[in-house]
């Protein structure tokens, strides 16, 4: 096998001698020399200046040097992950998640999971993005589904944008009208979810300096968040991706901007993540773009 040769190569440049670098690996320098000299003809050029102090490489073979290198370490942590795959029915994932998302990606995600790795024990946590984030810092969870950043010490791996909508009344003024602003919100009352999603509709009136909506509840549950909406106490803002189920008596209308947040997956910022977290992040990210849920 070519990258036999090439570490056998390589240890010789390391060492500038053919008897210490035959010592390490392990084969005979006849072994080597056979190795490298194979190398020579299949290259077309010398590696090797051999003389009776030893051998000195070429200055092309010192050119080759990064590259071997990086084939070499390419093969070993190929086959370390491989090992780390035929191991992974042995390991636990701990996944924190919104509600909503347990409603809608994880599902999916899980199914195509576990085709592929059947005996991962898998546990789920709910929470919203300030619990995740504490349970993530503690070691309470491996990974979790959050929105828009990731905390000091840990990486963000984007899924998918949710897009925020307006929800009003059957009948209501606004319903007729093809998109909304944030604006023909200012003059009605609003009922908005728990403090995480308030904080960022909130934000967003703010910022585009929105005056005058009236917060006249705050719920934690978007049902019966919809159930104000259907009996025309209030109207509301939600992420697209927290409506699982929209009755006939409530209209959902898009802003003609784009107001959303960025959905993804907060895991550790860990050179040496294990094999199960990072297999589980690839299958998120291939249902998601696949179906585009």
């Amino acid at each position: 096998m070519s990258l036999v040769k090439y570490n056998a190569m390589l240890k010789v440049i390391e060492h500038n001698s053919i008897t210490k670098a035959a010592e390490e690996i392990g084969y005979t320098q006849s072994g080597i020399s056979y190795m490298v000299k194979t190398l020579e003809n299949e290259f077309g050029f010398p590696l090797l200046i051999r003389s009776k102090e030893g051998v000195i490489p070429t200055e092309n073979a010192l050119r080759l040097k990064p590259v071997l290198q990086k084939m070499v370490d390419t093969q070993e942590e190929l086959e370390s992950l491989i090992q780390d795959l035929k191991h992974a029915a042995l390991g636990t994932i701990r996944i924190g998640s919104y509600n909503s998302m347990l409603l809608t990606w994880l599902p999916q995600i899980l199914k195509k999971f576990y085709q592929k790795f059947p005996d991962v024990d898998v546990k789920l946590v709910e929470g919203m993005d300030p619990e995740l984030v504490e349970m993530l810092k503690n070691g309470t969870i491996d990974i979790a589904f959050t929105a828009n950043t990731a905390p000091e010490g840990f990486k963000f791996m984007k899924l998918a944008s949710d897009p925020f909508q307006l929800i009003v009344p059957k009948g209501h003024d606004l319903a007729s009208k093809e998109k909304v602003t944030l604006d023909d919100v200012a003059r009605y009352k609003l009922v908005l979810p728990n403090e995480n999603y308030f904080n960022w509709i909130t934000n967003y009136l703010d910022t585009h300096n929105v005056t005058g909506p009236q917060f006249s509840y705050q719920l934690k549950d978007s049902t019966a968040i919809i159930s104000m909406v259907a009996n025309d106490l209030a109207i509301t803002i939600l992420p697209k991706r927290s409506l699982s189920a929209v009755p006939d008596n409530v209209v959902v209308k898009d802003f003609s901007e784009n107001y959303s947040r960025v959905l993804g997956i907060t895991y550790p910022d860990n050179k040496q993540m294990s094999s199960i977290i990072s297999a589980f992040l690839t299958t998120a990210k291939e249902v998601v773009n696949k179906k585009e849920l």
